[in-house]
């Protein structure tokens, strides 16, 4: 059986692409809903002043600091070094779980999150920097 090629059926022949389009498309959502769903490791603080104002009725723990630098707990001056032993000691005796920190808008954020950091290796877990509301 002999079979005849014409010139004809080589240019009829077509390849669809509807397939390979529709697998590009699955891989670019795929792509951008996963690249949407990553975290990033933040620090989430409050501005010096605020549009919202979160007001708690009762604050146990109450860290200040200055234009200087100079730390206060409880209206009385303490050294960074000794934050986290004066907190400790101050939650074991109060039960207390939160704290606030009101800081001036001239001190650094180096300086904030060091006094963040000593208050959460003390053992409080919300931690909280007091805003002006605007």
């Amino acid at each position: 059986m002999r079979f005849q090629h014409t010139q004809e059926q080589d240019d009829n022949a077509i390849i669809d692409m509807t397939p390979l389009i529709d697998i590009v498309f699955i891989l670019l959502i795929f792509f951008i809903l996963t690249a949407s769903f990553q975290q990033q490791n933040t620090i989430n603080i409050d501005r010096p002043q605020s549009t919202t104002n979160d007001s708690s009725d009762v604050v146990k723990l109450m860290v200040t600091i200055d234009k200087e630098g100079q730390i206060s707990l409880d209206k009385g001056p303490i050294k960074l070094t000794d934050l986290s032993a004066y907190v400790k000691a101050k939650v074991s005796s109060t039960g207390s779980s939160s704290a606030v920190i009101q800081v001036d808008k001239d001190v650094t954020s180096d300086r904030l999150i060091t006094v963040i950091d000593k208050i959460r290796i003390a053992g409080v877990a919300n931690v909280a920097v007091a805003t002006d509301k605007i």
